[in-house]
């Protein structure tokens, strides 16, 4: 599995092996570790006015060291670790060596705040999500992960939250008896609606939508059994919340703990993404869970 790692020099990562371990089979990665340095007038304004070149080259410097460093304390743990050092926005550094290396995973920290501006906030995380061709795992920085044995998948009948949860059955396979999954449907109605239709509407929506939500949910059950795992049932295995999807998915992960949120990636189209990406970009950056959006 090739999986991309941007680093951020200007923040710690002294948990990162820990939290990648704790979220990934290392042991089956090929690590390839990348920093996007900004333009020169970038830095002229990172230094106020100052020697805009001298804190260029600093800047490359420590990027290069931080990255070797970084690659010493992985190799130990992965198949194999590269650095790589390239000159441009981050997200379209990204993006580039994604879709030039064929890389599998993207693994970015969002919610960091650097000593310039950070490489890795909201925005890029968002333009990660919507234009990289590889699936993506979103860390927080600085927050306290969950042991990985709950897993919440998030499905709402889409094809694209189905391949998720096959991808997920696949990549963590080795880990099934560890893991316990917890399939989600949000059922969400628009708030416009409950303004404005009659409270007769409203209710036999609603049981629609429930007798659809159990539905996608026993699909989600027939995937999981024909990928060879289990669903534990007793323990509340098959959930239906009602609200935000962004939001109660965050919710849930707080109260039980969970270790991931696992959603599929946007769709092409602008509905698609509306309906979709809006609930993985929003997961991603807010949420302290860790998560991973499959393409």
């Amino acid at each position: 599995m090739k999986t991309l790692i941007p680093i951020d020099v200007w923040q710690s990562n002294d948990s990162l092996s820990q939290d990648l371990a704790r979220v990934l089979p290392l042991n089956e990665a090929e690590i390839i570790l990348v920093y996007s340095i900004q333009s020169e007038p970038h830095m002229e304004k990172a230094a106020g006015g100052g020697d805009g070149d001298y804190l260029y080259a600093e800047l490359e410097k420590k990027a290069k060291s931080s990255l070797e460093s970084y690659a010493q304390e992985l190799k130990p743990s992965c198949l194999s670790v590269e650095t790589c050092f390239e000159h441009g926005p981050p997200a379209s550094v990204i993006e580039s060596i994604a879709t030039r290396k064929q890389v599998d995973l993207i693994v970015i920290r969002g919610q960091a705040a650097g000593l310039l501006e950070s490489a890795f906030q909201g925005n890029t995380v968002s333009l990660v999500i919507k234009h990289s061709p590889s699936s993506i795992l979103v860390l927080h920085a600085g927050a306290i992960l969950a042991p990985l044995s709950k897993v919440i998948v998030a499905l709402d009948g889409s094809q694209s939250a189905k391949d998720a949860l096959r991808q997920f059955c696949q990549l963590y396979k080795p880990l099934a008896n560890n893991i316990e999954i917890v399939l989600v449907h949000v059922v969400s109605i628009a708030a416009p609606w409950r303004y404005i239709a009659p409270v007769e509407f409203i209710a036999t929506l609603e049981d629609n939508l429930d007798m659809v939500a159990k539905a996608i949910l026993a699909e989600g059950e027939t995937i999981l059994k024909d990928c060879g795992w289990k669903l534990n049932t007793k323990s509340g295995g098959m959930i239906v919340r009602s609200g935000d999807p962004a939001s109660e998915l965050d919710r849930l992960a707080s109260e039980i703990k969970a270790g991931l949120i696992v959603v599929g990636a946007q769709g092409k189209t602008a509905v698609k993404h509306f309906l979709l990406g809006s609930v993985s970009e929003a997961l991603a950056i807010k949420s302290s869970c860790p998560i991973l959006v499959f393409k």
